[in-house]
């Protein structure tokens, strides 16, 4: 491995570690995100084309030209729906402290044959490359529990 690739790896890991570090970075004092963003906090991944890397961080998908790492785009993740079971939002009834949000579930990127497909827990959303146009999305079936051996 060249010096050259070496210095790229270490200057990727540094940007993931920032951005996630961002992301969690304690917000002012009475401004809570939204639930549908506490689930997309946690989610991180890159993955990369021959021309462009591609991360995702802090609820956003980053494309860096991968000649010399400039920030070419910036989307934002879909924000998933509530749960269905969630109670209405009254402000005196809601715990303090917050309850701990939700783990994102399985999550990362991949890029391949013009497009860049992003896991977030259950959804899956394809985005066209360059452009990261978002082109669809679809919830993946919920795996069965393993049965019991008699």
């Amino acid at each position: 491995m060249n010096i050259h690739k070496i210095l790229i790896s270490l200057v990727l890991a540094a940007v993931l570690i920032l951005t996630s570090a961002a992301a969690f970075a304690a917000p002012p004092e009475g401004v809570h995100p939204p639930h549908g963003m506490f689930h997309l906090m946690g989610l991180t991944g890159i993955s990369g084309d021959q021309k462009n890397l591609y991360v995702m961080a802090g609820g956003k998908i980053m494309q860096y030209g991968l000649a010399d790492l400039k920030l070419l785009k910036t989307v934002d993740l879909p924000k998933p729906a509530p749960p269905a079971n969630m109670p209405p939002k009254d402000k005196e009834a809601m715990p303090w402290p917050p309850p701990f949000p939700p783990k994102g579930g399985p999550h990362g990127l991949w890029a391949g044959e013009g497009s860049l497909y992003v896991l977030a827990g259950p959804m899956l959303h394809r985005y066209s490359t360059p452009d990261l146009t978002l082109k669809s999305t679809m919830e993946l079936p919920k795996p069965e529990p393993p049965r019991a051996a008699n």
